[in-house]
């Protein structure tokens, strides 16, 4: 048995469930059962297509169902909302939310009594004076109830929708998805340094990179886009590692197809190509067509629920957005920053989820600058995720420069995975292990020498 491998698989498979016990606790406590970070913006878009689309969820607490009552107006919320009131007294309401940026209450009844509740409102009141939106409550912002996100791709959406309709429509199980992505990040990150590298010892200081990461920690239990772009991002990766080039199409593909931020690493997959592709359809298929499809399938769900022409018209809207000063924002940090986690955007306080950005694997990269002609001879396959990096910064670059200065520190949650690759690579050629094996040595003869004297003395 060869127990190097054995020990190796073991501390990778604990760590991932450490990963995700860990992140599965600290997301379920109770004071994070409400909207943390740009939830407040991801959720109701979710939940909102799923309405659109005839998809109704549950969300269940303490023998009650939420449900929200939206009303078409706030005229007709002035003249309706004291019978939906009385109607929700008669069938034992738990709890009931009022909102006051757009026209809508949300209720919690009694399991028993829900049915008859919807009944009653259809009753009372007229069918279009209002619409119901079972589920969780929503956030208190204004026209919240007709929030579709459509400034981005709709992936990371339809992974909070599949969570929603499976599950429930509960914080927790928004978050799952994330919190199981972070554990195979890890994986992902292992296997393709260990591919590069084809050392245990490479795999598992790039493993530790990803696990300490804090912008991986923050996201990995906030339902937003960052940590699922992460995770496409960490699978192109990992197929650039296996040279897959319809692997690597159809990753860089779906990482777009999280958020745009995702397909900046697309140039690594056009220089690959350029390189080894004779045939300018195998060319044109690899670079364009495939990432094309894998970009727009994930995109059906939002084209049923608006019709394509405006699903079409707001997504080429969206660029003009992207590129735009979103306003003063005492969060904003740059791409520059996030080098030195000079403003870490904060998700929550009480318990504290900030999105800040490990120093450490970011300078690293700008050191490694200066070391990648030599690591490259050693390791070529540690070119195509440092390229992947350094392209997505330049993307990030080119978005300030354009006008779209408006940016975040938990952006960088896409740089995480192809930095821990190649700081586990770089470090494993450049450190001198031999100086810490021989110092173990050292450490372990004068242990033994120390024993030894004791024994002695003792026996006299």
């Amino acid at each position: 048995m060869d127990w190097k491998k054995v020990a190796f698989a073991l501390i990778v498979a604990l760590t991932m469930i450490g990963t995700v016990w860990f992140a599965y606790h600290f997301a379920s406590q109770e004071s994070l059962n409400d909207y943390i970070g740009d939830e407040v913006w991801y959720v109701p878009a979710s939940r909102n297509v799923l309405h659109l689309l005839g998809v109704n969820v549950t969300y269940e607490h303490n023998g009650s169902y939420g449900v929200n009552v939206i009303f078409t107006n706030e005229s007709d919320k002035l003249k309706y909302l004291s019978t939906a009131d009385a109607i929700a007294a008669f069938n034992g309401v738990k709890l009931r939310i009022e909102y006051y940026n757009f026209p809508g209450v949300y209720y919690e009844i009694p399991k028993e009594k829900y049915r008859s509740f919807l009944n009653e409102l259809a009753l009372q009141i007229p069918r279009d004076a209002y619409y119901v939106v079972p589920g969780f409550w929503y956030p208190d912002k204004e026209d919240i109830q007709d929030y579709l996100n459509t400034e981005h791709p709709f992936l990371g959406k339809d992974i909070i929708m599949t969570s929603m309709v499976l599950l429930g429509d509960k914080p927790i199980y928004w978050r799952l998805p994330g919190i199981i992505e972070f554990a195979l990040i890890e994986l992902f990150v292992v296997l393709a340094t260990y591919r590069i590298s084809r050392s245990y010892l490479a795999s598992l200081i790039a493993l530790a990179f990803v696990v300490a990461d804090p912008t991986l920690q923050a996201t990995s239990i906030a339902a937003m886009l960052d940590i699922h772009v992460a995770f496409f991002v960490a699978l192109f990766v990992l197929a650039l590692a296996y040279e897959k080039e319809l692997g690597s199409a159809v990753a860089i593909g779906l990482a777009g197809a999280a958020k745009l931020s995702g397909a900046f690493g697309w140039p690594v997959l056009l220089y690959r190509a350029l390189k080894r592709e004779n045939s300018f359809i195998r060319f044109f298929s690899i670079v364009v067509i495939i990432p094309g499809i894998a970009f727009l399938i994930p995109e059906i769900t939002i084209i049923k629920a608006i019709g394509f022409i405006p699903w079409l018209e707001q997504f080429l809207g969206s660029f003009k957005w992207h590129l735009s000063y979103k306003g003063p924002n005492p969060n904003t940090s740059p791409f520059w920053q996030w080098f030195v986690n000079y403003r870490a955007f904060p998700f929550h306080f009480n318990p504290n989820v900030f999105a800040s950005t490990d120093p450490v694997l970011l300078l690293g990269m700008v050191v490694l600058i200066l070391a990648m002609p030599w690591l490259h001879r050693r390791k070529p396959g540690i070119l195509a995720p440092f390229m992947v990096f350094w392209s997505t910064i330049g993307f990030f670059a080119l978005q300030y420069v354009l006008g779209g200065k408006t940016q975040f520190s938990f952006y960088a949650t896409v740089l995480v995975p192809p930095a821990a690759v190649v700081m586990g690579v770089a470090l494993n050629e450049l450190l001198k292990w031999e100086a810490f094996r021989e110092s173990l040595r050292l450490y372990w003869s004068w242990i033994i020498g120390l024993k030894e004297t004791v024994k002695a003395r003792i026996g006299r």
